[in-house]
C-alpha cells in the first residue's frame, strides 16, 4: 500500500464541513438536528464512511465548546481543522513522508473514516453507465465478511454480526458496515422463524437474491446503471455499489 498524503484526509474534512455548514439555519449554526438529519441523509443513502466521519466530527467539535448557549458554527469547523490535522492526523505520520498502512491503523475510527473517505473523492467520475460487476463485487464482498464473522459452528449469530460492525467501524470503514448491517438484516428478516439461524447457506441464498432483484433488475434496458437507475437503488444496493467503486479503485481489498 502505497503512502497516503496528508492533503487527502483533510480534503475529506473539507468535504464534510461543507456538508454540515449547508446544513445550518440562516442564523448560521448547526445544531444537533441539523447533524443528525444530515447523517441520516447520508445513511439512507448508502455512504456510510461519510455519515460516520460527520457524526463524529460534529460532537468531538460539539463537546469542545460545551457551554450553555455555545453553538457550531462554520466558526468552529474552521478553528477545529487545524486540531484535526495536527491532533489526529499528522502526529500518526513519524517520518513525516506521508501515512503508511500501519500508521493509518493507529488513528482513531474518525480519522481512518476521513482517511478513507478522502481516498474515495479521489477516484476520478468517469460518467456513463456502471458495469453491473462493480456494486456485484461490492455485494459479494460483504457476504464475504459475513461469512467470516461466523463461530466455530458455521452459525453468524447477532453476536457474531455486532462484533463484524464494531470492528468496521473501529477501522473508520463506515461504507461497509452500513452494507454489512443493512445485509445482514435482510438476511436475519428472511429467516426470522424461531429458531431459525443465518447460515453460510442463508447468506449465499441472500447473495443471490440480491444481485438480481435488488441490483439487476434495475437496469431496465441491460446495459449498465444509468445515473437515474442508481438514483432508484435501496440503501443497500447503493452501499454495494460505493464497496464495489472503493474495491475497482483499490482503496478496499476484496475478500476472497
Amino acid at each position: 500500500m502505497a503512502r497516503i498524503s496528508h492533503s487527502t484526509p483533510m480534503t475529506a474534512y473539507d468535504h464534510i464541513a461543507k456538508m454540515l455548514e449547508d446544513k445550518a439555519g440562516p442564523d448560521g449554526i448547526v445544531s444537533r438536528a441539523d447533524a443528525e438529519a444530515l447523517v441520516t441523509e447520508l445513511r439512507k443513502d448508502g455512504r456510510g464512511t461519510e455519515a460516520l466521519a460527520a457524526n463524529n466530527l460534529f460532537k468531538m467539535i460539539d463537546a469542545f465548546d460545551n457551554k450553555e448557549g455555545a453553538r457550531v458554527t462554520g466558526f468552529d469547523l474552521k478553528i477545529s481543522r487545524k486540531f484535526v490535522e495536527e491532533k489526529m492526523l499528522e502526529n500518526r505520520d513519524v517520518n513525516r513522508n506521508g501515512f503508511s498502512h500501519a500508521e493509518i491503523e493507529k488513528m482513531s475510527p474518525t480519522a481512518r473514516a476521513l482517511v478513507e473517505l478522502g481516498q474515495t473523492l479521489e477516484i476520478a467520475s468517469k460518467g456513463g453507465r456502471i458495469a453491473h460487476s462493480v456494486p456485484e463485487q461490492g455485494a459479494e464482498h460483504i457476504a464475504s465478511l459475513i461469512l467470516k464473522s461466523a463461530g466455530a459452528d458455521g452459525i453468524i449469530s447477532r453476536k457474531d454480526a455486532d462484533a463484524l460492525f464494531d470492528s468496521l467501524y473501529a477501522e473508520g470503514r463506515g461504507t461497509e458496515k452500513i452494507a454489512a448491517e443493512y445485509f445482514f438484516s435482510f438476511i436475519d428478516h428472511r429467516d426470522h422463524e424461531k429458531g431459525a439461524r443465518v447460515t453460510s447457506a442463508d447468506v449465499d441464498k441472500a447473495l443471490a437474491y440480491a444481485k438480481e432483484k435488488l441490483l439487476e433488475n434495475k437496469d431496465k434496458n441491460n446495459n449498465g446503471y444509468s445515473k437515474d437507475e442508481v438514483a432508484k437503488f435501496s440503501t443497500t444496493a447503493k452501499a454495494f455499489l460505493l464497496v464495489g467503486q472503493m474495491i475497482e479503485a483499490g482503496i478496499i481489498k476484496m475478500e476472497a
